[in-house]
């Protein structure tokens, strides 16, 4: 996230945690994490995954999909979703705060709806991070 500092500090950290949380609560999701697009995790909420290899990965995934679309010459990019064979899901929601691209990176079990409670988030993110 550059050098810039959001809110105050540790005080954001714990409000997008809590945000992070709800979406836990309300998606039952395997892990989520707040990223940078440098890969560096921003918050994340206590999962099997280590969040900083989670968050690096994504970053990986952000930096792919923006060649992808380069290449094909899309419109920016809202998500990019890998599946496996279990049909469990990496959703990586793409959102922009004050000029600097952040990550929403979310495992979504099998047969779960996550783009109600993602949508949600993100505008609570922004909200946090960039208040008016």
């Amino acid at each position: 996230m550059n050098e810039r500092s959001y809110g105050s500090g540790a005080d954001s950290v714990q409000q997008l945690e809590e945000v992070l949380e709800q979406m836990t609560d309300n998606g039952d999701f395997k892990a989520i994490v707040l990223a940078s697009d440098e890969g560096l995790p921003l918050a994340a909420v206590p999962s099997p995954y280590d969040s900083d290899t989670t968050a690096a990965m994504v970053a990986l995934l952000q930096r792919v999909s923006r060649e992808a679309r380069d290449q094909l010459d899309m419109a920016k990019v809202d998500e990019v979703t890998i599946s496996d064979c279990e049909r469990i899901r990496l959703v990586c929601r793409y959102l922009e705060v004050d000029g600097d691209l952040l990550i929403l990176a979310v495992m979504v079990p099998p047969n779960t709806y996550y783009r109600r409670v993602t949508n949600r988030a993100v505008r609570r993110i922004k909200d946090i991070l960039c208040p008016n």
